[in-house]
């Protein structure tokens, strides 16, 4: 009805073929309203009836052609028995100007050229285009992921035998996937771990054993029971019917096969293998630097978690997370916990992000709030643990906490970033002082403050104490979670300039106040105003020659009974 001239054209194209072959034609409306033309192609090989239906985007998509019963199974260019024939003209190659003629002749062409041949064997239209393994993946739901260092190991000439631990993930509720968590133990030695330890929690962990065959994977993939199993492997392996247990099939071209049984179940669960790709890096970072360094993050509200889960992804591997909050539902909008976490501490949920993120990951959480009214000794630690860092990143837009932060940064020549979303998401400040580089940050933030003090407008900045701009039950300031992924993005790309410590810097200024929206100071998007600070540069703290003063009473603390100094002992 809206496109009554292309209607024509279409049954005027389709009036025009060839009837010693295109037969019996009627045209319909099915439920969806869709235009459709039911018709039969009689070949040589048989008589096939088709239905080719218009979809309502046409022509900006092609039509479908399928079997007319909507179950048969007429050709291996076909997606799944009753689906849409895969024919020359596809979604990735169409064009508004092909018709449905054009459509059904392709199917005949196909049809005709998959005719068996004079011994009756089937013959198969060759492709003429990728079907991407992920899309053949959808149907799967059981899953096998092999890791790059797990394809290593599997590939080994001495893998025959080895003993492996198997974790089968139901995390999405779909797909089941497994994982191997580590292999060897046992008579083989020190277990290694291939994934990462916290997915034990998610996962049901199956002891199983690996096994070299002289079988072609695709023979393999037919075993369904444990019998089969069993005279397969004949003498090699005991097959035990009565408790859990999987095995690894390595066949002979080096295919994998996972077969998983449950306890007095003769049948095996079969599961396809996805190869993960051997990629190298993708960050373009040098990440054997950045995984030396250790990032302490304060605040892991909605930016800190952003920005701990960027860092990580980029190669981080030692952290050191500091906040007291819990997560509520309220925050949802915008942190990177989800509703599994909701009434935990921030700090562990990020945590145990972070731990997924990478394998062989560090991190120290300490549910404590810097100023807040805990013990000495707690304060103490907290301290010790992010003076142990070589960058301290304060996200909690709290000048008290920063205050904090600036003089252990100082007194323990640690860089410290800071940075903060403005009100409405209109933009966001970040500024660092680096070692040796940069003033101290108490130089760099009274620059800022003056910056601020020019405003002819109110700046739109934090003016509580709670590490999300609020002052007891005040309202948090208000910002999209694009809002506060984009800044985070910017904290991250500036601490990763810091960890790197490349000359030039990336980063020209102290400080960057950069708009996200119009307002406020800002024209629009992407408006940065670079902010230097005319102050001395900080140096690193070092101990003058007037300390020896105490030297003496400093040495006695550390004399035993026998007038040794400790150094000389050992103490755990």
């Amino acid at each position: 009805m809206t496109d009554q001239t292309r209607l024509r054209v279409e049954r005027e194209a389709i009036e025009a073929l060839n009837a010693n072959w295109f037969q019996d034609p009627v045209w319909s409306v099915d439920e969806q309203l869709r235009l459709t033309l039911g018709f039969d192609i009689v070949i040589a090989r048989g008589n096939y009836p088709l239905r080719l239906t218009y979809h309502n985007t046409f022509p900006a998509s092609p039509p479908s052609i399928i079997p007319a019963d909507g179950e048969t199974r007429l050709s291996g260019h076909q997606y799944g028995a009753g689906g849409d024939l895969c024919l020359e003209i596809r979604n990735d190659n169409w064009t508004p100007d092909v018709t449905g003629a054009m459509m059904i002749d392709s199917a005949r062409r196909l049809l005709e050229t998959e005719a068996p041949d004079a011994s009756g064997a089937p013959v198969h239209a060759p492709s003429a285009h990728d079907f991407p393994a992920t899309l053949a993946l959808r149907s799967e739901v059981t899953r096998f992921y092999v890791n790059p260092l797990a394809r290593l190991i599997l590939a080994d000439d001495d893998v025959d035998g080895l003993p492996l631990e198997i974790g089968i993930d139901f995390y999405s509720g779909r797909t089941f996937v497994a994982h191997i968590l580590s292999v060897g133990g046992k008579a083989s030695g020190e277990k290694q771990s291939l994934a990462p330890e916290v997915l034990r929690k998610t996962c049901v962990v199956k002891e199983g054993m690996v096994f070299a065959m002289d079988t072609p994977t695709a023979v393999l993939r037919k075993i369904k029971t444990v019998k089969e199993l069993a005279d397969l492997l004949g003498d090699r392996h005991i097959i035990a019917s009565d408790t859990h247990w999987a095995v690894v099939l390595r066949g002979s071209e080096g295919g994998l096969t996972l077969l998983d049984h449950f306890a007095n179940d003769d049948e095996l669960m079969t599961f396809t293998t996805v190869l993960a790709p051997f990629d190298g890096d993708r960050s373009g970072l040098m990440p054997a630097d950045i995984g030396t360094k250790k990032v302490g993050i304060v605040g892991l509200g909605s930016l800190g978690s952003k920005i701990a889960a960027s860092l990580a992804r980029s190669g981080v591997r030692q952290f050191e997370l500091v906040d007291a909050d819990i997560l509520h539902t309220g925050n949802l909008q915008r942190h990177d916990g989800d509703w599994r976490d909701v009434g935990r501490h921030k700090v562990e949920l990020v945590a145990h992000r972070l731990r997924l993120i990478r394998r062989n990951i560090e991190v120290d959480v300490w549910r404590s709030a810097i100023g807040a009214q805990v013990s000495s000794q707690e304060a103490a630690n907290v301290n010790q643990a992010l003076a142990s860092c070589d960058v301290i990143i304060d996200a909690t837009a709290n000048p008290d906490v920063f205050n904090h932060l600036a003089g252990l940064s100082l007194s323990h020549n640690r860089s410290l970033l800071w940075g903060a979303v403005y009100a409405g998401g209109v933009g966001g400040e970040m500024a660092r002082a680096r070692v040796d580089k940069d003033p101290s940050p108490y130089d760099i933030r009274a620059v800022i403050n003056q910056y601020y003090a020019t405003s002819d407008e109110t700046p739109p900045v934090a003016t509580g104490r709670g590490y999300d701009g609020s002052l007891g039950e005040a309202a948090p300031m208000q910002a999209t979670d694009a809002d506060v992924s984009v800044f985070a993005a910017h904290i991250s790309a500036f601490a990763l300039d810091t960890l790197c410590d490349a000359e030039p810097s990336n980063y020209d200024a102290h400080a960057y106040l950069v708009g996200l929206k119009r307002g406020w100071l800002f024209d629009g998007p992407f408006d940065a105003r670079p902010i230097i600070a005319d102050a001395e540069i900080r140096s690193t703290l070092s101990t003058g020659s007037e300390a020896a003063v105490e030297s003496d009473f400093i040495k006695s603390l550390f004399q035993g009974a026998s007038g040794e100094t400790a150094d000389s002992e050992d103490h755990d």
